[in-house]
């Protein structure tokens, strides 16, 4: 049965009142996103962009802005190689995915060294590595500069065209073991972990501290 003419013109008009008195969208909503994972821009300064946070530049401050509040801090000391002061978010959602995620902070040697004997609690692992806690308050370091960010997706299974398709082709590539390669973008300061078995691993630092490692093959289509 058709509706007559008369009805579809007064609900036309309803629509059209509807419209005309509905308040603007929140422009917050419709604004394009900028802090997606795949979304980085490297910078000449050697400096670059992700999550809205200027890698080079950024503090644990801004970070916390952007992630909220940091879960626990802890301090790395390998069996080889340097201490490492880092801080964990819990649950991360930016666009489509959740994440975990955990910021590098920069640190002298003589806070590093003076963080690991104030801890209060350590825990050791096969590898000889060492993890002390950080008893301090995440405010306390808020002045900090971020030396890196590693995004730890939810999501299993993104395999390697999801990557390709967000991130083009790598400088640069290092087969881990059979079920992991590590895809390599120098000039974005940008490491990708794609592992079949386990969660895939994103590891942003600037440019300019970005060195790449032994042991990789290079891609002779991307120079």
């Amino acid at each position: 049965m058709r509706m007559p003419l008369g009805i579809l013109a007064v609900v036309a008009l309803l629509l059209v009142a509807f419209l005309g008195f509905a308040p603007p969208p929140d422009p917050d909503l419709v604004r394009p996103r900028t802090d997606l994972p795949w979304q980085v821009t490297g910078h000449p300064d050697g400096t670059s962009r992700v999550f809205d946070l200027q890698l080079g530049t950024a503090t644990l401050a801004e970070a916390i802005a952007k992630f909220g509040p940091v879960e626990a801090m802890a301090l790395f000391e390998p069996a080889a190689g340097p201490l490492a002061l880092e801080a964990f978010f819990g649950n991360v959602r930016l666009g489509p995915l959740n994440a975990k995620v955990v910021v590098g902070l920069a640190a002298s040697d003589d806070e590093l060294r003076g963080l690991r004997d104030a801890s209060r609690k350590r825990e050791g692992s096969p590898s000889g590595d060492w993890k002390y806690s950080v008893d301090d308050s995440a405010a306390k370091h808020a002045g900090r500069r971020l030396t890196a960010i590693t995004y730890i997706p939810s999501t299993r299974g993104l395999d390697a065209d999801f990557f390709r398709e967000r991130f083009g082709e790598p400088s640069a590539w290092r087969q881990e073991n059979e079920n992991a390669v590590t895809w390599f973008y120098p000039q974005s300061g940008l490491t990708v972990l794609i592992d079949d078995r386990a969660r895939e691993v994103l590891e942003y630092q600037a440019p300019r501290d970005f060195v790449m490692p032994d042991g990789v093959t290079r891609n002779p289509a991307v120079r």
